[in-house]
Formats: structure tokens, C-alpha cells, sequence
């Protein structure tokens, strides 16, 4: 008895040591917590510009007179956010390298063919797309829009973009 408590303890240790060994031969990526803004509510935007002048990078700008975030020039500062007097810019935490942290919907595309707001989960296992109010143009009409206040719901499988019969469905990935 005591005979195979000592080889089992000696197999224990000799396998705590080589694991040990084998770990120190890893390389460890680490990847910090960044906030960055996700998007700009263009219903409480005031077009101040003020989001513009605060950011260094220069990684906000104007699109059809929407403000957007060019993700690959923003360093997470959020000096846009802190400017801000309507808080219009909505921040979402990024923890893994190339997060989906938006999904765009865009609505010159969107034929409201309804795929997406399906509850089955084989568009969106989330069920993340809702009819909702959206501008286009001077007018306030009924269109396609993602629930960005659950982001962190999205497992960022991207069958949305892949399903999208009309391709009108853009993930917004942080690549760092």
C-alpha cells in the first residue's frame, strides 16, 4: 500500500514539473480591455462638431451628413465621448482582438424582406433585429434596426451578414 501511495505521488510531480516546463515554453498573448465608441445617435446628435475637433486620430467623420468611426484610426481615447454635450456616442467594451462591436444596417439596401427578425435563431441566435423608427432622408419611416444596447449578446458568428439576402447587414469589427 504504501509502495503505490509514493508512485503516485512521484507520477504526480513528475507530471506537475513537466507541465510546469511546458507552459514556460508558451508564448502569452494578452489582449487589455479597451472602451471604444460603438456609434453616434444620430437622433440626440446636435452636429456640433465637437466629437470631430476632440478626436486626435481623426477617426470621426461625416458621411452623407452622418457622423461615423473609422475603427481602424481610433485609439480609444474617447475624448469624443467626454465633448459630447447630448452623450450621442455610445461606448462598448472591446476584449478580444477583432470584437464585433456593431452591426450596420443599411437601409439602401434593405428591402424589409423580414428574414431577420425571424425568432427561430438561424439568422441571429440572439435575436438582435427589431422593427424600429429610422431616417432616411428628411423622413422618419419604419425600418430594420439592431438592439445596439445588447451588443455584448452577439457572439459574432456573423450569420447575419452571411444570410442577408440583400447583403445590407455589415458587422463593425474593432481590430486592434
Amino acid at each position: 500500500m504504501i509502495l503505490l501511495i509514493y508512485i503516485t505521488l512521484d507520477l504526480s510531480l513528475f507530471l506537475i514539473n513537466y507541465f510546469l516546463n511546458q507552459i514556460s515554453k508558451w508564448e502569452v498573448i494578452t489582449f487589455k480591455e479597451k472602451f471604444v465608441p460603438v456609434q453616434i445617435n444620430q437622433e440626440l446628435c446636435l452636429h456640433c462638431e465637437r466629437c470631430v475637433k476632440a478626436c486626435k486620430a481623426e477617426a470621426i467623420y461625416f458621411e452623407n451628413s452622418i457622423r461615423k468611426v473609422d475603427y481602424s484610426k481610433c485609439k480609444a481615447c474617447l475624448n469624443c465621448v467626454l465633448v459630447c454635450p447630448r452623450n450621442a456616442i455610445e461606448v462598448t467594451s472591446v476584449t478580444v482582438p477583432e470584437q464585433v462591436v456593431s452591426i450596420k444596417v443599411d437601409h439602401e439596401l434593405c428591402n424589409m424582406c423580414g428574414i431577420c427578425l425571424e425568432d427561430s435563431g438561424k439568422f441571429c441566435p440572439k435575436n438582435l433585429f427589431y422593427l424600429g423608427k429610422i431616417h432616411k432622408g428628411d423622413k422618419e419611416i419604419t425600418g430594420i434596426r439592431y438592439k445596439f444596447k445588447e451588443i455584448a449578446k452577439c457572439q459574432g458568428c456573423l450569420k447575419c451578414e452571411l444570410l442577408c439576402p440583400e447583403g445590407a447587414i455589415k458587422p463593425v469589427m474593432y481590430k486592434s
